[in-house]
């Protein structure tokens, strides 16, 4: 089966994706391919790992996001991790927030060729959406603290941001936050650094 190498990886993340949602991350997979990386919104080095590196890491927290929760990608630039779980939780609805016209041109682009219903781009900075969610998303974003303290305005009171972290992460860092948090790295396939979970104490 084409996709039998992913749905082994997802089922690795407790993760089972039938074959409509397989084949639009493939799509997805191609646009960043094509459209992103000639743009320079994904490096041309990852040409080749794009599924492993990017699709499959953004996938991790899918096991974290309840369906029909509100999401926010901060700074989503090319879709990550925004688009991926979008594809993958068609229940839950998703704010891609990003600064850079370029990227949101792109976003809107893949949002309406892939027709997912459950996502909006905004264009701006976070603090200009008044919206609140569940849940914020933090990849490739800032650091720890600088994220937590983005995401904290958009979070419900039991809200959570859900922040990619690289392999040399030091809790010590949010020490100085009312911030409590909780390391998931639900498999060996978290091989860049584990994701963090950060909530309001």
């Amino acid at each position: 089966m084409k996709h039998q190498g992913w749905e082994d990886e997802l089922a690795a993340l407790g993760i089972t994706l039938d074959t409509t949602r397989l084949e639009s991350l493939l799509s997805f997979r191609e646009a960043l391919r094509q459209r992103a990386i000639p743009k320079g919104f994904v490096g041309s080095g990852d040409a080749e790992r794009l599924w492993e590196r990017h699709i499959r890491d953004s996938l991790r927290a899918l096991p974290e996001i309840p369906p029909g929760s509100r999401v926010a990608d901060l700074g989503s630039g090319a879709g990550l991790p925004g688009l991926p779980l979008a594809i993958a939780a068609p229940s839950s609805s998703f704010a891609l927030i990003e600064l850079r016209r370029g990227r949101v041109a792109f976003l809107e682009a893949v949002v309406d060729d892939l027709g997912l219903a459950n996502v909006e781009v905004h264009l701006g900075k976070a603090e200009g959406v008044s919206s609140t969610f569940d849940f914020c998303l933090a990849r490739a974003f800032s650091s720890a603290s600088g994220s937590w303290l983005a995401a904290v305005p958009h979070l419900e009171q039991a809200g959570r941001l859900i922040y990619w972290a690289g392999s040399g992460f030091q809790g010590a860092e949010l020490a100085h936050l009312e911030v409590s948090w909780r390391v998931s790295t639900p498999s060996g396939l978290a091989d860049s650094g584990p994701l963090v979970i950060m909530s309001q104490q």
